[in-house]
């Protein structure tokens, strides 16, 4: 499934517009020849402040009284189908940040460990929170005009000054679409008929390039333009890319910009990937990335939304995130004010009293050598391996699959001696019976040489049972792969494109003490496929079952197929097809073993 923005972006998107796709290569090349330049202070970040606030956030997720339940409060204009001018007639005398009310957000980033922070300059509905020069933005016959500064204020202006002074790098959100703009790309427009006449986008382009000149010049370095949003049909030299991309790199050489000129969060255009509320199992190799995401639900400011994420919530997704390559960037929505809710404010500040004791294995960090840890995470800064644990063990012992010379261990924020030994099957550090944080506790291995991990093994959790996925499993044979579903939010994946029988999949798997286990999967396949014979294995131990239909390839059931023996110490479990009727085997998501 895709979320309410990209099925709007899909509505409205049209027929492909004719483009040249290697107009911008020059360009592209030129970002990636000094991208480690450019990028170092933003991979020691690690972590940012996102702040979106425009008209909708007066609205709070509500129109003339009726509460729209959807999670992106700043939508609000194309949930309840308002025209532009009836909007900006309602919301501009409503929208009024409070003198200072920024300087409270950069009191409050710096407080959360944050490093840098981006607000949006112009959200979808066009309006401006930077006092823009250009005549339809001064003044137009649809809105009024664009910028929303209250008299003798230019909010861009005082948000730049406010994070600088707070020592945190400022930068610009941009979005591409625009609802108001007319002669803007017929694209994600509110729920309300559109017009019938032509639209001249090189007029939009144009006007677009002028923000970002103004962006560029009127309010000092800038840590990155953060654009959005772009989709197949429209992406590239449809935004004037190659001139975009010229134009910072003219005015800001130190700049990074995200790879939203482009379609697809995770396409390596620009300097980072920009995954949207969802974290990538296995991290992005071979490029940076910034996951952004919300405190509740919404970016925008909800009053209705109470999803609120607590500090072990944010401090554990931080961990997740940093432990796998990337940074966050993490979204704060103020309401028409300009004051941040209580909730908010409450999640950072625990975020931020965390990181004063735990901060040097995130802050500079690289991923973790490990493709999964049962207790946590870990992150790595030169001969130091931080240990990021979120379940600490019961009976003391830390068990670390690795071999490595250890020449000391410290448990951050605390004074209690850890040991360390060495077994066949890694590291094992004896621990103080009660962990430092609960949300998250940190040991510091200084090593001596390298670090040698070993080979991976799905293991046990908490209650015994094991969950094979599909980013662990090892794959043989033509076609099947890990598919992705989805672009924001919602994003899954599944093993998928089974269509030779001779493919199959498998995974390594570690239990302490041997038993039967009950398999359950949670898979799918269209009706029309049914059918295929299937087989899950381990050393002589195996289930049959008959695949059957669920409706579609993306429709999961969860499905018992039996009883397998596992022995105890290191094995394999193989899934495989005997048959095939259809046009494909199965999808899969997962396989869990529940002990009996």
């Amino acid at each position: 499934m895709l979320t309410a923005l990209v099925a709007a972006v899909a509505a409205f998107a049209g027929a492909p517009l004719p483009q040249d796709p290697t107009a911008a290569a020059p360009q592209l090349a030129a970002w990636a020849a000094d991208r480690d330049a450019r990028m170092a202070w933003w991979r020691q970040a690690r972590f940012g402040m996102f702040v979106h606030f425009g008209l909708y956030a007066p609205a709070g997720g509500s129109w003339n009284g009726k509460v729209y339940p959807q999670h992106y409060a700043e939508w609000i204009q194309h949930w309840a189908a308002v025209p532009c001018a009836e909007y900006a007639a309602a919301m501009k005398p409503q929208f009024q940040p409070e003198p200072g009310c920024m300087d409270g957000w950069a009191e409050l980033a710096a407080a959360a460990g944050m490093r840098y922070a981006v607000m949006t300059s112009k959200h979808h509905d066009g309006f401006t929170l930077f006092n823009s020069s250009d005549p339809y933005s001064r003044d137009n016959p649809i809105t009024g005009g664009t910028n929303i500064s209250p008299a003798g204020r230019d909010l861009a202006r005082e948000f730049a000054d406010a994070m600088r002074q707070r020592g945190l790098k400022p930068g610009f959100y941009y979005s591409l679409l625009d609802w108001q703009h007319p002669e803007a790309y017929p694209m994600a427009l509110p729920a309300y008929p559109l017009d019938k006449r032509g639209r001249d986008h090189a007029i939009y382009k144009a006007y677009v390039r002028a923000h970002v000149d103004e962006l560029l010049g009127n309010y000092g370095e800038l840590a990155t333009i953060w654009f959005d949003f772009s989709d197949k049909q429209r992406q590239g030299e449809a935004w004037g890319a190659s001139a975009l991309l010229q134009l910072l790199r003219d005015k800001q050489p130190g700049i990074v910009v995200n790879n939203r000129l482009y379609e697809g969060l995770e396409n390596k255009n620009g300097d980072y990937g920009t995954p949207e509320k969802y974290v990538p199992p296995t991290g992005l190799p071979g490029m940076d990335w910034e996951v952004n995401h919300t405190l509740n639900e919404s970016y925008g400011y909800s009053a209705h939304d109470a999803n609120w994420k607590d500090t072990t919530t944010v401090v554990r997704l931080l961990c997740d995130i940093v432990s796998k390559g990337g940074n966050l960037l993490l979204n704060i929505g103020p309401d028409g004010k300009g004051r941040v809710p209580a909730p908010a404010q409450a999640a950072l500040r625990g975020v931020g009293s965390w990181l004063q004791t735990h901060g040097e294995a995130i802050y500079g960090t690289t991923a973790s050598p490990f493709a999964k840890l049962p207790w946590g995470r870990a992150t790595r800064k030169g001969d130091t391996l931080y240990l990021l644990v979120f379940d600490w063990p019961a009976d003391g012992e830390l068990r670390v699959p690795a071999k490595a010379q250890v020449d000391g261990a410290q448990l951050l924020g605390s004074a209690a001696p850890v040991a360390v030994g060495a077994t066949d099957a890694g590291l094992v550090l004896s621990l103080p019976t009660k962990p430092v944080d609960a949300a998250c506790s940190v040991v510091a291995l200084r090593l001596r040489g390298g670090l040698v991990a070993l080979p991976f093994a799905v293991t046990p959790v908490a209650d015994g049972s094991l969950t094979l996925l599909p980013h662990d499993a090892t794959l043989h044979g033509p076609e099947l792969r890990v598919e992705k579903v989805g672009a924001v939010e919602d994003v899954t994946y599944n093993l998928g494109y089974w269509l030779d029988p001779k493919a199959h999949a498998s995974w390594p798997i570690a239990v302490e003490r041997a038993g039967r286990y009950a398999a359950v999967a949670e898979l799918a396949c269209a009706d029309a496929a049914a059918g295929s014979e299937c087989t899950l294995a381990c050393g002589d131990a195996k289930v049959a079952f008959r695949v059957a239909g669920t409706g579609g390839w993306q429709r999961y059931r969860t499905t018992e197929l039996g009883e397998l023996t596992l022995p105890s110490g290191r094995s394999e479990i193989a899934l495989r097809a005997t048959s095939k009727p259809g046009e494909a085997v199965l999808n899969l998501r997962s396989l869990r073993l529940a002990p009996r």
